[in-house]
């Protein structure tokens, strides 16, 4: 997906960045941030690589915390690289001098500072990059230059490429950790809820009322099943990475649980449906007919049994 807007920045610094991401919507502008944009699983170096690409503007919300944020400098190292100075907009958010490496990067491109253009006024400054975005040079830098500075050129590139690997590796490494550990507390509670919902069915049918909350109690064990295949989704996603230990739980107790429930309700249904349906035979009552093919309903709504259908039919006649 293309967006209008790459930010980047400190996960400290989220407050300000959420009043920034709040002013860009209301301006209509698209924007990119890495806590909403990248999916669980995802390759985390090539995604970010791909759309700082390509995203018009590169907008850095610089301030102490970026600047001590090993990611946020490679992303800003990629970032000039591969933009034209133009569509490179550091936004200075705090007093804090910007270290000379970056300042040296960034010397060429135009830089906001946020107690002259607040944030309700960044995203015009912002629509300026994206109505010129071929303004500028890549980068920041001057066209003019001496032959032989273009050798030292590859060098520089597969350093800062090597550099900014390592980084995103790490990021990625991390990115896959937290994934995981946010998948396991949704398996469990997977886990904890199916139990639950098994407990209410069984609950209700020692009531007094049992027949009466037939199909509450069908609908909670249905809902049960639905949750332990939604554990099992999650538990399928990590089956073979470094994570898999967490999901280690057996989940078949509880599909048994599930299913020797099912199969009782069935079972007290047809009974109930051929002794209902034997004396139908006898006394033709339309009233007995009625109930007959009640039970049946209830039956066939957790199996198909040929049995009760075709007696099924034999009423419908």
């Amino acid at each position: 997906m293309k967006y209008d807007v790459f930010i980047s920045y400190s996960r400290r610094d989220s407050k300000i960045v959420e009043s920034i991401c709040d002013a860009l919507t209301g301006a209509g502008i698209s924007f990119f941030i890495d806590k909403e944009g990248i999916s669980a699983g995802a390759n985390f170096p090539e995604v970010l690589a791909r759309t700082i690409d390509s995203a018009t503007v590169f907008l850095l919300v610089a301030g102490d915390n970026a600047y001590k944020s090993k990611f946020t400098k490679a992303e800003i190292l990629y970032a000039f690289n591969h933009k034209r100075s133009g569509c490179i907009v550091p936004y200075i958010i705090d007093d804090t001098p910007m270290p000379s490496d970056l300042e040296f990067l960034l010397g060429n491109v135009n830089w906001l500072y946020s107690k002259n253009c607040p944030v309700a006024g960044l995203p015009a400054e912002i629509r300026k990059a994206l109505d010129n975005p071929d303004s500028g040079t890549i980068a920041g830098r001057k066209v003019r230059r001496k032959w032989y500075l273009w050798l030292l050129l590859p060098i520089v590139i597969a350093a800062a490429a090597a550099v900014a690997k390592m980084v995103m590796d790490d990021k990625a490494q991390e990115a896959r950790k937290s994934a995981a550990l946010q998948d396991r507390q949704a398996y469990e509670q997977c886990l904890r809820d199916a139990d639950s919902l098994i407990h209410v069915s069984d609950a209700m049918s020692r009531e007094s009322n049992a027949i009466e909350t037939t199909e509450l109690q069908i609908a909670a064990l249905r809902d049960a099943g639905a949750v332990l295949e939604r554990s099992d989704s999650i538990r399928q996603l990590h089956s073979v990475d470094e994570h898999a230990g967490l999901f280690n739980r057996d989940n078949a107790g509880l599909y048994r649980k599930i299913n020797s429930r099912l199969d009782s309700i069935h079972t007290a249904w047809k009974n109930y449906a051929l002794d209902s349906w034997s004396l139908y035979q006898v006394t033709g009552s339309s009233s007995e007919a009625q109930i007959t093919r009640e039970c049946i309903e209830h039956a066939l709504s957790i199996k198909p049994d040929p049995e009760l259908e075709s007696i099924k039919s034999k009423l419908t006649k």
